[in-house]
């Protein structure tokens, strides 16, 4: 009776789980993390704030069954906290790094874009402002020859007026 008691009080504290099968749970606990952080800024990106939010409830009962395991079985697992932040930081830059490609591609196209578009206007701007100073030369042009037949006509009745009084 006693020892069906002590196995069932070790069954309720976890004290009769395996050390291989801890490790593995706790292992999968990790990755569930690190997928989820994953998730998260993929749902951030999409502006997707209820999925956010029900991946920020699992992380945070992921993170609380972390630390309950890492406190219970701290001896056998033997992982130091900067151990397992710089696991996370790791799987971080990874997923991080295949995305940073893809957002590097997409600011390059961007910039592409925006470079054709802005040489379009620069061509417009050049080509209108090439025919208004075309359009200026040959106003100015009719401008000096009116100026000069007006002159001449007035020269010429001045001279035609000059010899009329000889």
């Amino acid at each position: 009776m006693r020892k069906n008691l002590w196995m069932d009080h070790e069954l309720i504290n976890g004290k009769g789980v395996s050390i291989t099968e801890i490790k593995t749970i706790y292992q999968s606990l990790l990755d569930q993390d690190v997928r989820i952080a994953s998730e998260i800024v993929d749902s951030i990106e999409c502006n997707d704030y209820v999925r956010l939010s029900h991946l920020l409830a699992s992380r945070s009962k992921i993170q609380s069954a972390i630390k309950e395991v890492e406190s219970l079985h701290e001896d056998v697992l033997k992982v130091s906290t900067k151990k397992r932040i710089s696991h996370v930081i790791s799987n971080a830059a990874e997923s991080m790094g295949s995305k940073g490609e893809d957002v590097l591609l997409n600011v390059i196209n961007s910039l592409e874009k925006l470079n054709q578009t802005t040489h379009g206007l620069v061509t417009k701007s050049l080509d209108i402002s090439s025919k208004a100073i075309s359009k200026g030369n040959q106003l100015n042009h009719k401008a000096g020859k009116f100026l000069v037949k007006k002159t001449s006509q007035g020269l010429s009745m001045l001279a035609d007026a000059i010899n009329k009084k000889s």
